[in-house]
């Protein structure tokens, strides 16, 4: 049986918690100076296929300048903290934005990214993370409880393997869909062409 690691162990990655952003969006009719804009990655903008509809990111004034530590960089992953717990990889197109308190930045440090991509996304890790809020008030994740997942310990080949096919799935999911709204494309197509 492979060993497990905390997803807080140093050795894995760094967990940072978001941005409240009350303390930092400016409110212009009240007088708050803008001092930049920023687009924020807020929870429905972290799709289950492990993506970011950067199409969608709101984009925020600020009367303050937003803590780096909150800024995605490509390779952050990051991860809503409310059910269903989904996660994605930030890509370059969604690297600079700000994350809210209601997310969480995961910095890999010596784990496979697209390895702990996969294994956030499995059914296990959430059955993890919903163990870590049962019985409370709030089922809100904390950073601290999200820093208690246990994950596998497996050796940097394995993690390659795995996070390999991890992606090679996402892709061809990504791929089904595309087939799927083509076809619906080309049945609104015939129908619009008989009914003329």
């Amino acid at each position: 049986m492979l060993n497990t690691v905390k997803l807080n162990d140093k050795r894995i990655s760094t967990i940072i918690g978001g941005q409240i952003m009350t303390r930092l969006t400016a409110k212009e009719e009240s007088g708050d100076p803008v001092v930049e804009e920023r687009r924020i990655i807020i929870p429905k903008c972290i799709l289950s296929d492990g993506t970011i509809d950067v199409n969608e990111l709101p984009v925020e004034k600020l009367k303050a300048t937003a803590d780096e530590k909150k800024i995605t960089k490509v390779g952050d992953i990051v991860i809503k903290l409310s059910t269903p717990y989904d996660s994605a990889i930030v890509t370059e197109e969604a690297a600079g934005c700000l994350v809210p308190s209601f997310c969480a930045i995961i910095r890999c440090n010596e784990i496979n990214k697209e390895y702990l991509q996969a294994f956030l996304s499995t059914t296990g890790c959430k059955n993890q993370l919903k163990n870590q809020v049962a019985g409370a008030v709030m089922t809100i994740l904390s950073v601290g409880k999200l820093g208690n997942v246990d994950v596998p310990d497996a050796d940097e080949a394995t993690q390659r393997k795995i996070g390999q096919g991890y992606i090679q799935t996402q892709e061809k999911i990504a791929a089904l869909k595309r087939i799927v709204e083509l076809e619906a494309k080309r049945n609104d197509i015939i129908f619009k062409e008989l009914v003329k």
